[in-house]
């Protein structure tokens, strides 16, 4: 291990504050049930063997990009004619283990089946039903904003949870402007997770085009993200 991956404050380059510690592998139990995490900050993660707690406090060009994953996956339902619930940051644990203390992406969506199957869970039994979903379905797709060494074992752990894709999306310094970068990784690939030119569950949207999407929404160009999605997803403009 580096030094660097043993820092334990480091700005991102999106100017959110990453924070990590090493604890006695036998303390994270016990912090993980006495501790409320989400005070502490976001996409808080644990790995029990090695005793390392990760977290961070994001700034606020990280959450504009959080939100615009949502306005992209959102959009995207009017073109490819399936319901798309987004989940937000839920924190993630895999079906049928209470030990697993889980991750929390930055947005999270059921798209299809499972979406349907969640919004009628809330209509038969509102939001416990639908926290009882969540704990044994997990996501379709996560996102995972402002990418750092920290996120190296980000895509495993969301395979080992069932998810099926996910978007890796940062901003970085070139000059004096910044360029939006995004990957697509199919999490259940055989031989583990890979990175991947268009996504799965929202078939011919590309990777490439990802990063004027974002822009785009970050921008307030609503009309031309609706006319990117359409000629991506092969749909007629409304």
């Amino acid at each position: 291990m580096s030094n660097h991956e043993l820092d334990s404050h480091f700005i991102g380059p999106m100017g959110s504050e990453f924070w990590q510690i090493c604890v006695p592998p036998k303390a994270v139990p016990i912090m993980a049930t006495r501790l409320d995490w989400n005070q502490m900050g976001r996409r808080v993660v644990i790995d029990p063997t090695a005793g390392i707690i990760s977290w961070m406090n994001p700034s606020p060009g990280h959450a504009c990009m959080s939100d615009a994953s949502d306005s992209i996956v959102k959009e995207a339902e009017y073109f490819i004619k399936k319901r798309i619930k987004s989940m937000r940051d839920t924190r993630w644990k895999r079906p049928g283990d209470p030990e697993n203390v889980g991750v929390e992406p930055d947005a999270s969506f059921y798209i299809g089946e499972k979406a349907e199957r969640c919004y009628e869970a809330f209509r038969s039994g509102g939001d416990e039903a639908v926290n009882k979903f969540a704990e044994n379905n997990p996501p379709d797709l996560v996102v995972e904003v402002e990418v750092t060494h920290l996120d190296k074992n980000k895509p495993a752990h969301y395979a080992l949870i069932g998810a099926q894709e996910m978007w890796r999306a940062t901003q970085r310094k070139d000059k004096n402007d910044y360029r939006t970068e995004v990957s697509i990784l199919e999490l259940q690939s055989q031989g583990g997770p890979r990175i991947v030119e268009q996504s799965l569950v929202l078939p011919k949207l590309k990777a490439a085009s990802l990063p004027k999407a974002y822009m785009l929404v970050q921008a307030g160009l609503h009309d031309e993200l609706w006319s990117l999605l359409a000629k991506e997803l092969d749909s007629p403009i409304r």
